[in-house]
C-alpha cells in the first residue's frame, strides 16, 4: 500500500532536530510518512493533514493555507487567531507520544477519506456539504448552516426554478413567523458573500413568478 506524506512544517529550528528524530525512529510502520517540509513546498502535498509548530503558525498560518486539520505542536492558542484560519485546529503538547499521533491522524484521514467521497466536484468547484464549503485551489467560500440549506435546496433543484413558497418550506419549515423577507435578506447576503469570495456574480438567479434559480454552469 503506498504510504500517505503527512507535511510537518517547522518555524522554530532548534525544533527540527528534536522532531526529525521522532520521525525517523517512529517512520517504520503503518502506511503513513510523516515529512518535514519547508513552507514553499506545502501546495506539493495533498490537503488532508498539516502539522506545524507554535512558530509557524504564528507567522506563517492565514486562511490561504488551507488543510482540513492542522496539528499545532506546543501551541499558544493566546497567540493564534485561530477563529481566522479555515482548517480544525489539533493542539499538540511535548513530548510528544507519537502512536496517539499516528492514530489521530489516521482516525481523520478515514472521516476526511469518507466526507471526500460525498463531495460536488463540477468544472471549476468543489462543494463539501458536510463542511459546508464551495472552493477551488484559489478561491474559497464557508457557507453558514442556513446558507448552506438554501443552497442545497437551490442545488436539488438545479436547472428548474423554485419558488420562494417552496424555498421557505424546504429552509424554514415554513414557519409562520418567516415570511418571504426574511428569504431574501439571507439570498441577498449569500449572493454577496459568493461574487465576493468567489468571483461569480451571476449564480443564483431570480425571475418575477418563476423564483430563484442556481446557475450550475458557472461552478
Amino acid at each position: 500500500m503506498e504510504k500517505r506524506v503527512i507535511p510537518v512544517t517547522l518555524g522554530n529550528d532548534k525544533l527540527r532536530p528534536i522532531i526529525s528524530e521522532i520521525i525517523e525512529s517512529n517512520n517504520i510502520f503503518g502506511n503513513l510518512e510523516f515529512q518535514l517540509t519547508d513552507k514553499n513546498d506545502l501546495n506539493k502535498n495533498n490537503k488532508s493533514i498539516l502539522i506545524a509548530d507554535n512558530e509557524f503558525a504564528v507567522k506563517e498560518l492565514s486562511p490561504e493555507i488551507k488543510f482540513d486539520t492542522i496539528f499545532i505542536i506546543n501551541c499558544d492558542s493566546d497567540v493564534i487567531e485561530i477563529d481566522k484560519i479555515n482548517s480544525k485546529i489539533v493542539l499538540l503538547s511535548i513530548p510528544i507520544q507519537f502512536r496517539d499521533l499516528y492514530q489521530r491522524v489516521s482516525s481523520i484521514l478515514g472521516q476526511i477519506d469518507t466526507q471526500a467521497a460525498r463531495k460536488l466536484n463540477f468544472n471549476r468547484f468543489t462543494y463539501d456539504p458536510s463542511m459546508r464549503t464551495l472552493s477551488n485551489d484559489n478561491l474559497y467560500l464557508r457557507f453558514t448552516e442556513k446558507e448552506s440549506q438554501i443552497f442545497n435546496s437551490l442545488l436539488d433543484n438545479s436547472n428548474i426554478y423554485i419558488s420562494k413558497k417552496s424555498l421557505l418550506k424546504k429552509v424554514w419549515s415554513y414557519n409562520e413567523e418567516i415570511d418571504t423577507h426574511t428569504l431574501e435578506t439571507h439570498i441577498y447576503s449569500l449572493r454577496k458573500k459568493i461574487e465576493k469570495n468567489l468571483l461569480l456574480k451571476d449564480l443564483i438567479v431570480f425571475e418575477d413568478n418563476k423564483g430563484y434559480f442556481l446557475n450550475k454552469k458557472l461552478l
